[in-house]
């Protein structure tokens, strides 16, 4: 089995590398990355988790802040039914 070096969190390191993994690197912190040298959107990717390709290419990664959520609209359930939250 490959030998893994221990975690840091992104925030708290010095290495500037741990800033942009590379593919195939572990991913230093939990949290929305994305590509440095593609046009791809942001993707969740969990600490340790493996650095992924992009369309088959290496790259280097930064974390970046989570992507808008899609809003739904309030009435998306069936209608007369109440809400699990409601008393």
């Amino acid at each position: 089995m490959k030998n893994r070096s221990q975690l840091h969190h992104v925030r708290l390191s010095d290495n500037s590398r741990s800033f942009s993994p590379r593919t195939g690197e572990h991913c230093p912190a939990n949290g929305w990355w994305t590509p440095l040298d593609a046009d791809d959107g942001a993707c969740f990717i969990t600490e340790g988790s493996i650095m992924p390709a992009v369309h088959g290419a290496p790259v280097l990664w930064s974390p970046t802040v989570r992507p808008a959520q899609r809003s739904y609209a309030a009435s998306a359930g069936p209608a007369g039914l109440a809400s699990l939250d409601t008393a």
